[in-house]
C-alpha cells in the first residue's frame, strides 16, 4: 500500500491540473451566441450517385449448362453447431467423460454446422459460354438464372462493370 501512495497523488494531480470548466476560465471572454444572426439557406440537394462506365461486348452463345454455386461460410453454422454439440456432448458424459464429451461434441458439431449450412445456402446458376464477335475468344460467365433463358446461337451482350459481368440477351426490334 505505501508504495501505491505516490502513484494514486501524481495521478490526482494529473487530472486536476487537466480539469477545466471550459470557456470563461482565466478571465476568457465567452462568444455572444445571441448576437450572431443564423443564415438560412434552401437545403441542398443529395450529390448523384458516381455513374460507373461499363464495358459491353456482343457474341454468340456457344453452350449453357446448370450449376450449383457453393454456398456461404459465414461461420455461423459451425458457430451454433459447436454450441450445440458441446452442450450435448457434456449431457452425455458422467464426471470427467462430461468433459471429454463436450470436447468430442464441440468438434463434431462444428463441422457438421458448416456442412449444414453449406448445405443450405448453395444456388443453382448457370454457365454461359459466349464466342466474342471481335476476338472469336470463348468467355465463360457463371450467373444466377432470371426470366431469360439461354440457346446455343442466341445473340447476347456480355455487360462488365465493377469486376462483375453478366449475359443479358440481344432484343430484336
Amino acid at each position: 500500500m505505501p508504495r501505491a501512495a505516490p502513484l494514486h497523488l501524481a495521478c490526482a494531480l494529473l487530472l486536476v491540473a487537466c480539469a477545466g470548466t471550459g470557456p470563461g476560465d482565466e478571465g476568457e471572454r465567452i462568444p455572444d451566441q445571441t448576437t450572431k444572426r443564423e443564415e438560412r439557406t434552401e437545403p441542398r440537394p443529395p450529390p448523384s450517385p458516381p455513374r460507373n462506365e461499363k464495358t459491353v461486348r456482343f457474341g454468340t452463345v456457344d453452350s449453357v449448362r446448370q450449376v450449383t454455386l457453393p454456398g456461404r461460410d459465414s461461420g455461423a453454422g459451425a458457430l451454433v453447431g459447436a454450441v450445440v454439440g458441446g452442450i450435448g456432448g457434456a449431457e452425455a458424459g458422467k464426471g470427467r467423460g462430461s468433459a471429454v464429451g463436450a470436447v468430442i461434441g464441440t468438434v463434431a458439431g462444428s463441422l457438421a454446422g458448416s456442412a449444414i449450412e453449406d448445405h443450405l445456402t448453395r444456388r443453382e446458376a448457370l454457365e454461359i459460354i459466349v464466342e466474342l464477335d471481335n476476338s472469336g475468344e470463348l468467355r465463360a460467365v457463371t450467373q444466377e438464372p432470371g426470366t431469360q433463358a439461354f440457346q446455343r446461337g442466341e445473340r447476347v451482350r456480355l455487360v462488365t462493370g465493377g469486376g462483375i459481368t453478366r449475359v443479358e440477351k440481344l432484343v430484336k426490334d
